[in-house]
């Protein structure tokens, strides 16, 4: 060989060298010069490899913008031909030492959080499949879980390059691109000769941002894994390739708190743990307390658990309190606009990365958009059909449309629920806001689907007529249910508006709908309240009241409903069906405080529900009010207005329902039926459907049964589907299910979960205001109190129930007496009763265990 041949290879040896240490570093050409502080054309020059001998200063430069030490620095001198040792070029072609077989940007360590589960699962289909595409909104944090799939999934004899494919223009580019990442200088190989001669498993290429050049990359992934087995494609794009090979996989933002109060589910939740990772980069010594977990919690849900926006967040944590960051969200895109300073140029800022989605958007898309931003999360295909369509949108194309935006990954699909309530639609907050932007830069626009939303949701409710006595009421409400946002968002235009009437017949049409979701039961509460304040008319405003009652009810405010029933009972004629509805409910929360009052009401109610009502309603108010008895100990007269009730179910009109039968089935349990509860118990189960809140009552009673029955570990199973229901507020607080897990606790031996279970029972309905159940839990808190070895506090609390059972009103239910009585040996009675007022006797007797227990 030569002479100038030798510094030909010595010439290509150090371009190779200086090429592959800038990929691995994950630096441009431009990037390199500004940190060697030499011009962008030397370095094009050296990797080119056309210079003969690179000057010895502007190596150093170049090995310490690369950051190598001592010995790597002297190796890359020696390279140059500034020494006598050579450092082997690293190439893909030439397998590398363990460690070095990576091009391109490497994850980042801490990078993922909260992905485990994600991560396992792809890092299985790579091994499985030959292309998988990782799909998702802009800044979900596709980038870091394929780069960390993609290392863990490579092993020693694996190459993994990555190609960044955000500066890439055209689709014809992108071969060029893929050689670039392998580092071919131009003009030198072609696609095939670098790909061909794999082993399976030899190669995993990453394919980075490829939305934009998205039929380049589907022609090249579709060529390289029908034409070289030993390759695997992942993919990261906003849209799937559409190839038949292809595996799609959504990446999804990041778990958010379900509430700001149980801090321990606000420090498991993905996204507080992101946040919080990342202040501490900027605010040394941060951590999440108990003090500022609730306002971490909403900011992570305002900002939907999207990783770029937490991250861009927590940046601000240097000069900002968390507080500070929250209260500027309203102006998140300002907000959020820096400073990061890496990573592809559109998504450096919240505002970049959503535009760079919604520009690449056809016209009618762009604008379905923009106009479903009026209408809240989750929504469904026949809101977006009655509010948003006109040009340049036909009602024919909506479908159409809005498979663009999910495939754009700009709206989401909800899928719980999904085979009850059928397709529905959610916007993530940031994109939301960007979209409602857009809109509100349109001139009259943004009032016009607004209006539009009041318009639509007046109609809506007006096909929900006669609903309730309907075969397939349930399918009708779980629709409206469906758009509760919407409904909700209507009703904020209508009070803007002043448009009082049009509010209220909104919400008295909307009524049953807002009972199917614990969550948003709350909403209904407030807009019944504040429409009743507002109209005129004084029955319009009792009927408000009454459907404030209901819900106040169904979320634990028995207080509340009590008021609100009271109040409606006051405006509206009693012989009506809201009237009996109003005093139903009024009977119904006055059990709960022990109002012997309520009692008092329920012959009148009765005669009066079979004499004014039409079938349907009287036997509702008749199982009403077998409930109230239920819980005073009434047993045989409940029974007979609860079978009243079941025999009504032969008419037209009159369905099955969860709640009388659960009622029947305690009935049966306390008189010692235990075969009739089951049954009872079942016809519950079998009339319920999946996504109703009570279904964690339904539980309860069953798991009731099972335990009377001995049969303790089904009773287990059921009550831990129920609690995990009420904890991730899917479901209404039962306090049978903390009852029983107590009882189940003790059986087995776990002193301390009974206390954490019955305290958990006597502080919820402290608070909820059900004292009447506190004659069921108390018994059972003595039984706790014995076994941790708090024998005088048992039997204090022993003596004053043994006194109530014998002198006041409503006795305990058979059960509890039975809990109480085997824990009774040492007590005696305590003097002092009858006491004047029951409910206050009671609240003494829990607040005090709750002490003992604490």
């Amino acid at each position: 060989m030569s002479d100038t041949d030798g510094r030909a290879d010595g010439r290509r040896g150090f371009a190779d060298l200086l090429l592959d240490l800038r990929v691995h570093a994950g630096l441009s050409q431009e990037e390199l010069a500004d940190r060697a502080g030499l011009s962008v054309r030397t370095i094009r020059e050296l990797e080119a490899g056309r210079v003969a001998r690179p000057r010895k200063d502007s190596v150093r430069l170049l090995g310490k913008a690369l950051g190598l030490q001592d010995s790597e620095a002297s190796s890359f001198l020696a390279a140059a031909g500034h020494g006598t040792a050579v450092r082997p070029v690293i190439s893909v072609a030439a397998p590398a030492p363990t460690g070095l077989r990576w091009r391109g940007t490497r994850p980042i360590p801490d990078g993922l959080v909260g992905r485990e589960q994600e991560l396992l699962e792809l890092e299985s289909l790579l091994r499985q499949n030959r292309l998988v595409t990782l799909v998702g909104p802009g800044g979900v944090g596709k980038t870091e879980l394929a780069l960390a799939a993609a290392d863990r999934f490579s092993g020693a004899d694996t190459t993994v390059v990555v190609v960044d494919l955000t500066t890439v223009q055209r689709d014809a580019a992108v071969p060029s691109a893929i050689l670039d990442a392998f580092g071919t200088a131009p003009g030198t190989s072609d696609l095939d000769d670098v790909l061909s001669g794999r082993r399976p498993g030899d190669l995993v290429i990453v394919e980075d941002n490829a939305e934009h050049v998205l039929d380049g990359v589907a022609t090249v992934a579709n060529r390289m894994v029908r034409n070289f087995p030993g390759i695997g494609v992942l993919v990261t794009s906003r849209i799937p390739l559409g190839l038949p090979d292809e595996v799609v996989r959504r990446v999804a933002v990041l778990g958010v708190p379900a509430n700001d109060k149980d801090f321990a589910e606000i420090a498991a939740s993905p996204a507080v743990e992101m946040f919080c990772r990342r202040v501490a980069r900027v605010r040394p010594g941060f951590v999440l307390t108990e003090e500022n977990a609730p306002t971490v919690a909403r900011l992570c849900r305002r900002l939907d658990g999207l990783p770029l926006a937490l991250e861009l967040a927590a940046a601000r944590a240097g000069s900002l309190s968390v507080e500070m960051i929250l209260a500027a969200l309203d102006d998140r895109f300002r907000l959020l606009s820096g400073p990061r300073r890496f990573g592809a140029p559109h998504q450096r800022t919240l505002a970049d990365t959503i535009a760079w989605s919604v520009d690449a958007l056809s016209d009618a898309a762009r604008q379905l958009l923009y106009r479903a931003s009026v209408l809240g999360s989750p929504f469904t295909l026949d809101a977006v059909a009655g509010v948003c369509t006109g040009e340049p949108i036909d009602a024919a194309d909506v479908s159409m449309l809005l498979a663009e935006l999910v495939d754009k990954s700009l709206l989401q699909p909800v899928h719980e629920f999904e085979q009850l309530y059928g397709a529905r639609y959610k916007l993530l907050e940031t994109i939301r806001e960007h979209a409602y932007a857009g809109l509100s830069s349109q001139g009259e626009d943004l009032t016009e689907f607004r209006d539009r939303t009041v318009a639509w949701c007046s109609t809506y409710v007006q096909g929900l007529e006669g609903a309730w006595s309907s075969p397939d009421r349930d399918r009708r409400y779980r629709a409206a249910h469906a758009n509760s946002a919407v409904f909700e968002v209507a009703l904020e235009r209508a009070a803007e508006l002043g448009q009082w009437d049009v509010a209220a017949r909104i919400v008295l049409g909307f009524r049953i709908a807002w009972q199917y979701q614990a969550s948003v039961a709350e909403s209904g509460i407030r807009w019944a309240t504040v429409c009743a304040e507002n109209v005129p008319d004084e029955e319009v405003s009792g009927r408000l009241l009454a459907i404030a009652g209901r819900l106040s009810s169904l979320t634990g405010d028995v207080r509340g409903a009590r008021r609100y029933y009271g109040q409606a009972r006051q405006l509206i004629p009693g012989e009506t069906e809201m009237g009996l509805v109003a005093r139903g409910g009024w009977v119904s929360s006055g059990s709960h405080l022990l109002d012997t009052q309520s009692l008092a009401e329920i012959p009148r109610l009765v005669e009066d529900a079979r004499k004014h009502g039409d079938v349907q309603r009287s036997a509702t108010v008749q199982a009403t009010c077998g409930l109230a008895l239920l819980r005073w100990g009434r047993l045989p007269e409940a029974k007979e207005l609860l079978l009243a009730w079941e025999a009504a179910l032969v008419n037209p009109g009159v369905y099955p329902d969860e709640i009388a039968y659960m009622a029947l089935s305690r009935v049966e349990l306390e008189l010692g039926n235990l075969s009739e509860a089951r049954r009872w118990a079942s016809l519950a189960r079998d009339s319920q459907a999946s996504d109703d809140p009570e279904r964690t009552k339904v539980a309860g009673c069953m798991a009731m049964v099972e335990y009377h029955e001995g049969r303790y570990d089904e009773a287990q199973a059921l009550l831990d589907e129920a609690d995990a229901d009420i904890r991730g507020h899917r479901g209404y607080f039962d306090y049978l299910v903390m009852l029983y897990r107590s009882r189940l606790a003790r059986h087995a031996g776990d002193v301390e979960q009974a206390r954490l279970c019955i305290r958990d029972a006597v502080s919820r309905l402290l608070a909820e205001g059900r004292v009447v159940y506190l004659l069921e839990v108390l018994p059972e808190a003595v039984a706790v109190l014995h076994r941790l070895g708090k024998s005088a506090a048992g039997d204090a609390l022993c003596g004053q129930l043994l006194a109530w059972q014998r002198s006041m009103d409503p006795p305990m239910l058979p059960t509890a007496w039975a809990v109480l009585q085997e824990s009774c040996e040492s007590a005696s009675m305590a003097d002092g009763w009858p006491e004047p007022d029951p409910a206050a006797a009671v609240l003494r007797l829990a607040n005090d265990v709750l002490s003992d227990l604490s």
